[in-house]
């Protein structure tokens, strides 16, 4: 009702008095204006509807329903009018509060009905003041580019290095035929690359997620190359297939979608592992804080760490005795949280008996170790 449920005073006398007052406002305007009142405001918005001012008819009527936000009529006209202004959510907004105050009001109901058909425009967002965190987070992001960006025109330069010798403990990883643990492999490997590193580019920092047959959650193994703050992260493992015919090297960037089903199949094996980081320190006490930072930074990292990838690859297709498999990408956990370009090696299949062979042989795991050095070498020296 347009009028107060205290009133008593029924629709249909109420109807009389808004068509008598309509009347009186079309032939004396400047009286039927005078007042600030709900009902003059609202008289005044039916008469400028009539009229074809729906700019008009509207600010009247927000006003009115200031003044009185439970009179139905107010509600109905205020729907008319941003209808006709284009306002296809605020004019469903202001029909259904009228259903809402009368749920017998017929017209209120079919216009939300025809009204509704189509979708209704997105929600506009309000632009909401930007908190400590979120500045926070835009300066990181302007200090990564800068740092990505290089100097001199050398781009990014790594001089900090964290080896990542996969699984460990009582993870063994994949297994050969003849009993090789992926876990032995991978600690051999990165000792090997350490100690080349350490002659060729002294300058360089090297660091490890682990270094003893122990077992390092993946959030742990992400959390030490952001503690030591390492411009690269690296990732050691050997791959493994049910089919014993598969072959070769290949290198992997993360991303959100896996680039083949073999990398995606790969991924879900790495990140299997994850069942036993539940309780993590590393990973209860910093999540939330690195998922707000982090997504300013994340394209940039993963786009730098598939430039590296690449760079390695092509050192494991001219030097090391397996098939070159390419750069590949998909979401490994132990890559996704890395605030750094990160890249995941995957140097044989020690589930083929051939390939085994290979990775049980000390002159072959140094010929590995040497090309994974003069790769992150390379990228020391010339940047990327």
């Amino acid at each position: 009702m347009y009028m107060k449920k205290s009133s008593r005073i029924s629709r249909r006398s109420a109807l009389k008095g808004i068509a008598a007052a309509g009347l009186a406002a079309y032939l004396f305007p400047g009286a039927a204006f005078c007042s600030e009142s709900a009902f003059d405001l609202g008289l005044q918005g039916q008469d400028l509807l009539a009229r074809g001012d729906y700019q008009g008819a509207l600010a009247a009527l927000l006003r009115a329903a200031k003044l009185e936000p439970e009179n139905e009529w107010i509600w109905g006209l205020l729907g008319r009018a941003n209808y006709h202004l284009g306002n296809r959510r605020e004019a469903v907004g202001s029909f259904r509060k009228a259903l809402q105050l009368n749920p017998d009001d017929t017209y209120s109901r079919m216009m939300v009905d025809m009204i509704t058909q189509k979708p209704l425009p997105a929600k506009p967002k309000l632009e909401k003041p930007k908190s400590a965190l979120e500045l926070r987070a835009e300066r990181e992001e302007r200090e990564v580019f800068e740092k990505l960006s290089g100097r001199e025109g050398l781009g990014y330069r790594v001089g900090r290095v964290v080896l990542d010798p996969g699984h460990g403990g009582f993870d063994p990883g994949a297994v050969g035929l003849n009993k090789l643990q992926e876990k032995d492999v991978t600690l051999e490997i990165a000792r090997r690359t350490a100690n080349i590193l350490g002659n060729q580019a002294p300058e360089l920092k090297i660091f490890f997620t682990r270094t003893a047959d122990y077992y390092v959650p993946l959030s742990a193994r992400t959390a030490v190359a952001n503690q030591y703050h390492a411009d690269l992260f690296v990732s050691l493992h050997i791959n493994a297939n049910e089919n014993r015919k598969a072959q070769g090297s290949e290198t992997y960037f993360c991303s959100e979608t896996a680039s083949s089903k073999e990398a995606e199949r790969l991924a879900k094996f790495e990140n299997s592992v994850l069942k036993f980081d539940q309780g993590s320190v590393v990973e209860k006490g910093h999540i939330d804080l690195e998922d707000i930072l982090f997504r300013f930074e994340r394209k940039r990292y993963w786009e730098a760490g598939g430039k590296a990838a690449d760079s390695l690859q092509k050192l494991f297709a001219e030097k090391l005795p397996f098939k070159n498999r390419g750069v590949n990408s998909a979401n490994f956990f132990v890559l996704r949280r890395a605030r750094m370009p990160s890249i995941l090696l995957e140097t044989g299949f020690i589930s083929n008996p051939d390939e085994e062979k290979i990775l049980r042989d000390p002159d072959r795991l140094s010929a590995i170790a040497l090309s994974i050095a003069s790769g992150i070498a390379d990228l020391n020296r010339t940047g990327m």
